[in-house]
């Protein structure tokens, strides 16, 4: 997907891990994460600056995530985040027209939120479009086709389910089971198995490592330490790639439900489309090893990993921001704000 980089162009995908930034043909990745002081409020880093404190902060500093299953929890620190991350791109320059995504099935009261930052940064030109849109145009589907297609994108901090037809969702909800509750599934795991208590770091390197979905052609091990609570004292243990299957079973199983609910309120004509075409994954989550492989089991349907999952929505809302004034004006693609 190429794009002609339009001056005033920008797009955004606040993300409960990573807020993702496209401006000027690049796209700049940042943690969705801000550390101040406990005292004075000073704000000491954002992004990838304050995501490596975690865990290894002193008392006097506070590190902390504004965002949870992809909803602001904590409007003062996702401003300033957010307004870090502004200046550090686009500079004092005039405010750019800007595209931001949010969750399927948003409340007003969530979506304003969003809006407000950006009104707080100065910038009054604001569009809106949701998660599964953007992440299918990303993946490079037509959505404004009277056609049927079905896409989960499963972030860090929420997974959207949402069936498009003619731009924009007509069924959709946003599901509170992300790759984050992998990572505490396998710290739960870890920990009633082995009685290692281990830190959320250690997990997700853990997880990209040997985690799987389905089961991988061999029981690929790693190790992780921590601290055993019941021998009261550090150790290193091996962990199999088995193992994270067995950890994450029940989630995967709760995803594939929430899908099967999702098809069920699908109206019949959409859902044949949907049956001939199969399911598009997009986001982070997805890209677990057997992820696809293993909802093709529960669902009995077509599964598909879309290319470059992870990026799929910053590319869809990249997509639309540099070709907003080519795009259809009837589109339901986005919305002014």
């Amino acid at each position: 997907m190429k794009l002609s980089p339009m001056k005033n162009a920008l797009a955004i995908d606040l993300g409960t891990d990573y807020t993702r930034i496209y401006y000027k043909g690049e796209v700049t990745i940042e943690s969705s994460v801000i550390a101040y002081d406990s005292q004075s409020g000073k704000i000491v880093a954002i992004g990838k600056e304050a995501a490596e404190m975690e865990g290894k902060n002193p008392p006097l500093i506070t590190v902390s995530r504004p965002l949870v299953n992809g909803v602001i929890t904590d409007f003062d620190l996702a401003l300033q985040m957010v307004q870090g991350f502004l200046a550090n791109i686009v500079g004092n320059v005039v405010k750019p027209r800007v595209f931001i995504t949010v969750p399927c099935g948003v409340t007003e009261v969530e979506r304003r939120a969003i809006c407000d930052i950006l009104h707080e940064s100065e910038i009054t030109e604001i569009y809106i479009i949701e998660s599964p849109i953007a992440a299918a145009i990303g993946a490079g589907c037509d959505v404004n086709l009277a056609r049927g297609m079905l896409l989960v994108d499963l972030g860090g901090g929420k997974c959207d389910i949402a069936a498009i037809s003619l731009g924009q969702a007509i069924i959709g909800r946003s599901v509170k089971i992300a790759g984050n509750d992998f990572t505490d599934a396998l710290i739960d795991y870890i920990s009633e198995k082995h009685s290692l208590s281990v830190g959320t770091v250690s997990a997700e390197k853990l997880k990209k490592s040997i985690g799987c979905a389905f089961m991988r052609e061999h029981n690929d091990i790693d190790e992780i330490s921590g601290f055993n609570t019941h021998l009261k004292k550090p150790e290193k243990i091996a962990v199999r790639s088995e193992d994270t299957r067995e950890a994450f079973a029940p989630l995967i199983s709760k995803i594939a439900a929430e899908i099967k609910a999702t098809l069920d309120e699908i109206p019949t004509e959409l859902l044949g489309d949907i049956i001939d075409d199969g399911i598009l994954l997009t986001g982070g989550g997805a890209q677990l090893y057997g992820m696809a492989k293993r909802l093709r089991g529960e669902l009995g349907m077509k599964v598909f990993l879309a290319e470059d999952a992870e990026m799929c929505v910053i590319k869809g809302a990249s997509y639309v921001a540099e070709n907003m004034d080519k795009l259809s004006g009837n589109t339901y693609i986005f919305t002014k704000a």
